[in-house]
């Protein structure tokens, strides 16, 4: 028996190495192939449907060269994932998210969602005393970055990119020489990343002592550097840049790009010159889509492909046989290693931040398999924190295991960041409200990463804000925030719908707050107010009178909060219940409750949106008093009417509003969003809460153009009323 299975064995085994031999023989017969894929933003995805069909003809790789989103999707193969892989990484990814820093608003601390409130654009500058300081970029490149990581997490640990599955160059621009560099080492993601930072959108790399921004400036098509790395015959992919015709060269920003681009161009055939007879070049015809088109990734991935196929008589003889070819992509898996088991966590802080404020925002890792997605959690939340420029983590090897390093830098342009806003509200029948506003906020004012906030405001409602903030806790739960604030404003007297005054309000208070953040979806608020005021006539009677006082008391509040946006909210929830107790005994003129309620809640399919707007208020308590404690009317608060017209003790009114996108414009690198939208708005404003409540039911509702821009929401607007109300808006600012 033992004989026998001997005989069956050893035919097998030498059979089986021959067929390894052949397949050995095969590989090492064959030329060496390299892969160029030049630069060109959205139209690179054209470079996916290419690999595809070189997977699909058996084709093998020996070396890939790229720049910009050729460096992308090159660095993403030459890792070793699939070109399946990467199509479904491509198309999962968030690309207008991947091109902002911050984390999405859902997961910021309380303190940076409190940010939104007022009408400042989300842009902040650096001051000191020599002036203002800019960031090197609009885009730092926070979460490119970490999306990048986490798809080459399995060659992470490999430095040296000609160990990577695939051997592998990005091609970037060397900013202070002008050269183009032909990065082999390092961290794989920020090389990448260098590859595709277009100055003045991305910020530069700093890696060896160089400043690296995109390689497409010097060499897009990197055809010489593959020959270099040894490769014999050559697969060129260019996905071009088209030159945009004259009529479209309307600003200075279009002029530069197709000065940028014509340098592109030229650069591109110097290379495409030194292709030899053997090489075969594949230019997919993208047509009108545009280096911006990430909408439209899709199509340029089936445009790639499409003209691949054109190509797969001239590639025929690069290809293999079914064994070797498996084989060889079995190679690339088992060069991707597992995920590893963290040895040791270390934490590089420049910021003036204590180190424990970013330990307290990282899980528990040490011995355990790395969790990339808590990791990414984590490192959103220190990011959050938005003091640091960026937030990194590397992975690197040493004789003990795998030590995970995490190094938070602070941003160049601060600790003092300033930042302007606009915001107008015009009914077009006489109430019209503009200001100005500035905000200048110093952090890192200790380890806890206390601020100081000043903020002025110029225009038909002046103000001032002084405003300290201190967390009491490194994991920043407990914060006390002691405020002092000035301001001026309106208020117009109607009879019947008619304005018969407008008074001018002089108040200034002071506030002494202390709260407990849940995490980052909810908080509680107690603060102690004391404010001072005054109310004379500006325009009407002057028997109206003018009137003077104190207020004292106390204000709790609840916030649960997980909108994403509140210029436009698309996903999440927001609930607010807060109560106002004013008290004699601490001071004031008069004591009176006052209670307020707010639910908002999104949902969104595709271009449309439903957004379900609630709010609740009125005095619940006055001793008597008989006080008017709320005011409606206005833009989506009662449509037709104009703000303030409607008074009383109570109020509750419920909205829907629809909103569909039109489009998305993009304005010299600022992308519009222009949407439709209509609301219906029903409640009612009264004095007595014991008297029927459809009584007093109103009923409106408008029609609106809205702008998502970066100045803020933009409204044009017609609402309408019963009882004849009507009113145009043109409102510039925040809604909710």
């Amino acid at each position: 028996m033992k004989y026998i299975a001997l005989r069956v064995f050893f035919p097998t085994l030498f059979l089986l190495s021959i067929a390894l031999s052949g397949q050995a023989e095969e590989i090492d017969s064959k030329p060496k192939i390299g892969l160029v894929l030049s630069g060109g933003g959205a139209r690179g995805a054209a470079h996916i449907g290419v690999l595809k069909i070189l997977e699909e003809q058996k084709i093998p790789i020996d070396f890939i060269t790229g720049t910009s989103m050729g460096a992308i999707v090159g660095g993403l193969y030459a890792s070793g994932m699939t070109a399946n892989e990467i199509e479904q990484a491509i198309i999962d990814d968030e690309w207008r998210a991947l091109f902002q820093d911050s984390p999405p608003r859902a997961d910021r601390p309380f303190r940076r969602k409190d940010d939104d409130n007022g009408f400042l654009v989300d842009f902040d500058m650096g001051v000191n005393k020599e002036g203002l300081i800019f960031p090197k970029g609009l885009v730092q490149g926070q979460n490119l970055e970490m999306t990048l990581k986490r798809h080459i997490l399995p060659v992470a640990t490999i430095k040296d990119f000609d160990q990577l599955p695939i051997p592998f160059r990005a091609i970037a621009t060397d900013l202070g020489s002008g050269e183009a560099i032909a990065i082999k080492s390092g961290d794989l993601a920020m090389a990448i990343r260098a590859s595709m930072s277009l100055p003045g959108i991305f910020k530069p790399v700093h890696y060896d002592g160089r400043v690296l921004a995109d390689g497409g400036i010097v060499n897009n098509l990197p055809v010489q550097i593959a020959r270099e790395m040894g490769a014999e015959i050559l697969i060129v992919v260019d996905i071009g840049f088209p030159l945009e015709d004259a009529k479209e060269l309307d600003s200075a920003l279009a002029v530069t790009r197709q000065m940028l681009t014509i340098m592109i161009v030229k650069r591109t055939q110097e290379q495409l010159a030194k292709l030899e007879p053997q090489d075969i070049l594949i230019s997919p015809e993208l047509g009108n889509l545009d280096s911006r088109d990430f909408q439209r990734l899709e199509e340029a991935m089936n445009l790639g492909e499409a003209k691949a196929k054109e190509s797969v008589q001239a590639l025929s003889s690069l290809v293999v046989s079914d064994n070797t070819y498996t084989n060889f992509r079995q190679q690339l898996a088992q060069r991707r290693y597992g995920t590893p088991t963290i040895n040791n966590v270390i934490v590089e802080n420049e910021s003036r931040l204590s180190p424990r404020v970013i330990e307290e925002r990282l899980s528990d890792m040490i011995g355990k398999p790395l969790d990339i997605a808590q990791l990414e959690e984590d490192i959103s939340n220190v990011y959050g924190f938005d003091t640091f420029e960026s937030v990194k983590y590397s992975l690197e090897e040493n004789a003990a295991g795998t030590d995970l390093l995490i190094k938070g830098k602070k941003k160049s342009w601060g600790p003092h960041y300033l930042q302007f806003g606009i915001n107008l509200e015009d009914d077009f029948h006489g109430t019209s409200d503009y200001n100005l506003a500035t905000r200048l906020t110093s952090t890192e004012l200790n380890g806890l990463g206390g601020e100081l906030r000043l903020e002025a405001q110029l225009g038909q409602s002046p103000g001032l804000l002084a405003e300290f903030y201190q967390p009491l806790d490194y994991a920043s739960r407990w914060f006390i925030s002691p405020a002092v604030k000035a301001g001026r404003s309106s208020t117009t007297l109607f009879d019947r719908g008619n304005r018969i005054a407008q008074f001018r309000n002089e108040e200034t208070e002071l506030l002494i707050t202390a709260g407990r953040n849940l995490g980052n979806w909810g908080q509680f608020r107690v603060a102690f107010i004391k404010s001072f005021g005054n109310s004379s006539i500006h325009i009407g009677d002057p028997a109206l009178g003018q009137n003077s006082g104190e207020t004292a008391g106390v204000i709790g509040s609840f916030r649960y909060d997980t909108i994403d946006d509140f210029g436009i909210p698309k996903s999440g929830t927001a609930l607010n219940v807060s109560w106002f107790g004013i008290r004699e005994s601490l001071g004031a003129d008069i004591s009176f409750d006052v209670s307020e309620a707010l639910f908002l809640k999104p949902q969104t399919w595709g271009k449309h949106t439903l957004l379900h707007w609630w709010n609740v208020s009125g005095v619940t308590r006055d001793y008597g008093r008989n006080i008017n404690g709320v005011s409606s009317g206005g833009i989506f608060t009662f449509s037709g009417y104009a703000p303030g017209e409607l008074a009383g003790r109570h109020a509750a009114i419920g909205r829907m509003l629809y909103y569909y996108q039109i489009s998305d414009v993009n304005l010299s690198a600022l992308d519009v969003s222009i949407y439709l939208g209509a609301s219906m708005e029903a409640g009612y404003i009264k004095n007595d809460l014991n008297r029927p409540q459809y009584n007093n039911l109103l009923v409106a509702g408008s029609v609106f153009l809205m702008l998502d821009t970066i100045l803020g929401p933009v409204y044009l607007s017609y609402g309408g009323a019963e009882h004849g109300k009507r009113s145009a808006y043109l409102f510039l600012g925040q809604t909710f």
